[in-house]
């Protein structure tokens, strides 16, 4: 059986959605454990942190995944280069950088690296890992830019757009519902990580419904609109995946 999965980092593991004929959802202690458990079965796996660094300045696809998400585009971090993420110094990072750094960036450097330094020593798993971001993936497929997930009918409003995949919904809505009603841990997800099965759920939603599959054979939507940069390390294009429609955000 083939599926498609959506990663999301949970704060302390990957939150993993498989769709598939049964859904699935789960977690995993890092990116390597997501690859080696679902690689045979999964066509296709996007995950919500960067791949690809720049050399120099910042990525393009970042600046259109912001501009796509209008005021609610500070979700989307602007990644610096690759030498500032590899920095293992706070004030050093900051001073490369021009001496500006956020420090929710500073605090997803560890996960871009996990993922770039998996990458760059499994070659297979660069055909079928791709980037996505979950409200952007959220943003196309609703029309508009959502309430943000700490609020009920946020959430609501994103479990409904799962609708066109019945199979999924029903078990994101079953695993939301239990947490809501107070279950402190269920399919080992802590109750703090709603927003994360929601995230991890849409971007396997996408793979599914772009049917995503080995990058060399694959046409997928996805920003920045024009030819992307390459990572020269990864010699991985720097992009956003997106479901592509519609082609207006109100």
């Amino acid at each position: 059986m083939t599926s498609y999965l959506g990663v999301d980092w949970g704060g302390s593991c990957w939150v993993v959605v498989e769709t598939g004929d049964t859904p699935k959802i789960t977690t995993e202690p890092s990116i390597l454990n997501v690859w080696e458990t679902h690689r045979k079965q999964a066509n296709a796996i996007l995950v919500d942190i960067p791949i690809g660094l720049p050399k120099t300045g910042y990525r393009a696809c970042d600046r259109e995944a912001k501009a796509q998400l209008q005021d609610r585009g500070a979700t989307v971090f602007s990644i610096p280069p690759r030498e500032v993420v590899e920095t293992d110094d706070y004030n050093d990072a900051r001073e490369i950088n021009d001496g500006s750094l956020g420090s929710q960036s500073w605090w997803l450097f560890p996960r871009i690296l996990e993922v770039d330094v998996f990458l760059q020593a499994h070659e297979d798993a660069q055909e079928r890992v791709y980037e996505s971001h979950p409200e952007v993936c959220f943003s196309m497929l609703g029309g508009t830019v959502l309430r943000s997930k700490t609020d009920s009918e946020g959430i609501d409003d994103r479990l409904t757009l799962l609708e066109d995949q019945p199979a999924l919904h029903k078990k994101v809505e079953k695993c939301v519902e239990k947490i809501r009603d107070g279950t402190e841990w269920h399919e080992r997800i802590s109750k703090g990580r709603l927003d994360d099965v929601l995230d991890a759920a849409v971007l396997a939603y996408t793979a599914a419904e772009l049917e995503l599959g080995d990058r060399t054979n694959s046409s997928y939507p996805a920003f920045p609109a024009g030819k992307p940069e390459e990572d020269p390390v990864l010699d991985l294009p720097m992009e956003i995946i997106h479901p592509g429609k519609p082609e207006t955000i109100e």
